[in-house]
């Protein structure tokens, strides 16, 4: 279906002298972490068709976007759960906002969305600014099968290589990172290896509790929390990808809990 499922738009944003026409709208939802109620609705604008099914199945939705580059640009527009704005993103000048304008839902479901989110005159650091934005889509979900507690077999490689990550275990390490692990664990450069254990561990939990998992082909997304080196509590979520010699982690994005 891909881009067939985006639906309509209008309106523009402008940025200075950057003046954006949208007449396509792709809307995916989005799930930070495993509560219900910080899930979130992404809505994409631009000038041509997206790839929604592409945009969905991504890791990181702005990425898969940004891939590919729409001319022009694009504008992303966050919704919450509970029907509130969580902030605009205008590409290609990298602009954020959030809290001005007036977003008016006249559908918010978790099969569609539509709305309108405008704002008369706006200003950053002197750069003027403003927009007024119409969308009415499907909320297309991602792709994939539901994996119970404990995410099957990528989520047991996921806590062996957290075990093998606290341990600093570097030879089980070598095993578990796939490709990655070719620069990040030089056999011939122990500096790097140390930088490598550092930065791994940073925000990642000692174990964590695997609440759940998404399978779509050779990729999983991992729901987890844990508590990290620092005692500080991570949640959020998980990429694991396959290759010919089993599950490897592959990115993380963690948040902080209160």
């Amino acid at each position: 279906m891909g881009a067939a499922q985006a639906q309509s738009a209008s309106g523009h944003f402008r940025y200075g002298t950057a003046r954006l026409a949208v007449q396509h709208a792709v809307a995916v939802a989005e799930e930070p972490t495993d509560l219900a109620e910080q899930r979130r609705t992404l809505v994409f604008l631009s000038a041509a068709p997206l790839d929604a099914q592409r945009i969905a199945a991504a890791f990181d939705p702005l990425d898969a976007v940004r891939e590919q580059a729409p001319p022009g640009g694009f504008v992303r527009i966050c919704i919450t759960a509970d029907g509130n704005e969580c902030g605009l993103f205008y590409s290609p000048e990298g602009f954020n906002s959030g809290g001005y304008g007036e977003l008016q839902l006249q559908r918010h479901q978790a099969a569609a969305v539509a709305g309108r989110w405008a704002l008369a005159e706006g200003d950053f650091l002197g750069t003027p600014y403003d927009f007024d934005l119409r969308f009415d889509a499907p909320v297309v979900p991602a792709p994939g099968n539901a994996l119970p507690a404990g995410g099957g077999a990528p989520g047991a490689a996921y806590s062996a290589w957290l075990a093998a990550l606290a341990q600093g275990d570097v030879a089980a390490l070598r095993r578990m990172g796939g490709e990655d692990a070719r620069w990040r664990f030089p056999e011939d450069d122990p500096g790097t290896v140390k930088e490598s254990l550092k930065s791994l561990r940073d925000g990642e939990p000692v174990q964590a509790v695997i609440a759940r998992g998404r399978q779509h082909g050779d990729e999983v997304v991992l729901w987890v929390e844990g508590v990290d080196r620092d005692e500080i509590r991570r949640r959020g979520r998980v990429l694991m990808r396959r290759d010919a010699s089993g599950w490897h982690r592959v990115e993380s994005d963690l948040e902080s809990v209160e």
